[in-house]
Parts: structure tokens; C-alpha cells; sequence
């Protein structure tokens, strides 16, 4: 019987239009599957969605928990394998197994995160934040730094107990596209900025300027990688009750509506 239903359990989420999403359980999601569906994630969805799953450039936040298309494990299976009209999010051709395997993965990035809920004032952070000249850095629903990283839907990416950690420990969980790279050229050029993308024989670095470039290796004497944050500790600069009110607002930043 088991062989019987098993692939009909691998092929019913693609046929889901038909119905609601029915309590359809993942049938792999054992560690073996987990560890298979993260190798697929990695190379599939962390370019948008992050190598953490807490969001990227194109991509929103997995490991939060919940899902603005979905509601369970199938729809999660339907989201991927059909992609979300009018969004960047495309559907894949990869078998039912493989499919399961990224769900779970995905299931597993926000198990045993906590969804705290901070107890500060939201309006008292956001003046906090603007007194703070966060700006400086940051970019916030079309003003600020260009370059900094972008907290218009930090909320959505982060809940209250990673925000607390940003604050206190920023370098604690640096993802990989905020490194600092630095290079001298054999001419002797210093070289800064982000690591975009990298070849055999080529790097793309968006550069402290706001340039993109493309650098040959050949022409590099060396290079590195400074995994720290360039964001100073918060941890001696506020009090408990301003820190609680900064991360209420900053928890409250959830990106414009679709």
C-alpha cells in the first residue's frame, strides 16, 4: 500500500489549484532529508532569499515561520514548484522528493526560534532612531544610505530576539554578502567594498563608491575578507527601556503590502 501512495503523495501539491490547502504532510523529513534539502536550498534559493533564509535581495524571509502565500507544507510545496505570479519567485522541475527535502529545510530554519515580542514603544524608538543618525548607514523606505543595508522590512527578516542581538553583538551572524572585501591590485591600488559575484578568473565588487566593477585575479597582489560588521556594539549605548523601544520599532518595519 505504501508504495502505492507514495507517489501519489509526491505528485498531489502540483494539482492543489483544485482545492484549499489540505493538511498534507511532508513525507520526508528525516535528518537525511533536511541535510539534502539545505544542499538544494544553497544552491537554488540562497541567492535570493539568502544563505541564512532570513531574506535577501529579491527574496523575503524563510526562516521566520510563516509565509504570506502559504499556510502549510503543501502550499510551501505548491510555492516552489509553481513560483508566485507578478514576483521575482520562479516554479522549479525538480522532482517530488527533492521538493519535500527543501521543505523541510526550510521547516528547520525556524524551529526553536522563539517568536518574541518585544515590550518596548514603537514611537519612542523611531525617534530614537532618528536622533541616533541610523541614516548615516542604513537605507529606510527610500532614504538614507544607498549602499547600507536596507531596513524597510526588517521586521519581516528578523524578530525581536535577533534584532536584540543585531544591536548588542552585530558581527555575532554577518551573512556572507555584507563581508568587507579588500584587495591591493599589482599596480599597488587598494581596493574596498562587497563581494557580489565570483568566477575563475573574475570578482564583481560593488565598491565604497557605489561602483560596480569587475576585477581579474590576475591583476590582484592579495586579498580578504573581514567577516566582521562594520555596525558599532549598541550593548553600553542603551539603556534596557531605549533598547525594548528601538527593537518594537524596528520589529514594527514589515515592508510595503502586497
Amino acid at each position: 500500500m505504501r508504495a502505492i501512495l507514495l507517489p501519489l503523495l509526491l505528485c498531489l501539491p502540483p494539482l492543489g489549484a483544485q482545492h484549499s490547502d489540505a493538511d498534507l504532510k511532508n513525507p520526508f523529513q528525516s535528518p537525511d532529508d533536511r541535510a539534502r534539502g539545505g544542499a538544494f536550498f544553497q544552491s537554488q534559493c540562497a541567492n535570493c532569499h539568502g544563505i541564512d533564509g532570513k531574506g535577501g535581495a529579491s527574496g523575503p524571509n524563510l526562516a521566520s515561520g510563516t509565509f504570506r502565500h502559504a499556510t502549510n507544507d503543501e502550499g510551501i510545496f505548491r510555492l516552489i514548484t509553481k513560483g508566485v505570479p507578478g514576483t521575482s519567485m520562479p516554479g522549479f522541475s525538480m522532482n517530488g522528493r527533492e521538493i519535500w527535502q527543501i521543505v523541510a529545510y526550510i521547516r528547520s530554519l525556524s524551529a526553536g526560534r522563539s517568536a518574541v515580542n518585544s515590550t518596548g514603544n514603537a514611537r519612542a524608538g523611531q525617534l530614537l532612531f532618528q536622533s541616533s543618525r541610523c541614516l548615516n548607514c542604513h537605507w529606510l523606505n527610500g532614504t538614507g544610505a544607498p549602499r547600507g543595508l536596507d531596513l524597510s522590512a526588517i521586521g519581516s527578516r528578523l524578530n525581536s530576539a535577533d534584532l536584540v542581538v543585531a544591536l548588542n553583538d552585530p558581527s555575532a551572524d554577518v551573512a556572507p554578502e555584507y563581508w568587507a572585501w579588500q584587495a591591493t591590485t599589482k599596480s599597488g591600488e587598494t581596493l574596498r567594498g562587497a563581494r557580489l559575484n565570483e568566477d575563475t578568473f573574475s570578482l564583481q565588487i560593488l565598491d565604497h563608491t557605489g561602483r560596480l566593477r569587475s576585477v581579474l585575479k590576475a591583476d590582484l597582489r592579495s586579498q580578504s575578507l573581514d567577516h566582521r560588521s562594520p555596525m558599532p556594539s549598541f550593548r553600553e549605548k542603551l539603556t534596557d527601556v531605549q533598547r525594548n523601544d528601538l527593537v518594537a520599532y524596528l520589529a514594527s518595519l514589515q515592508g510595503a503590502a502586497q
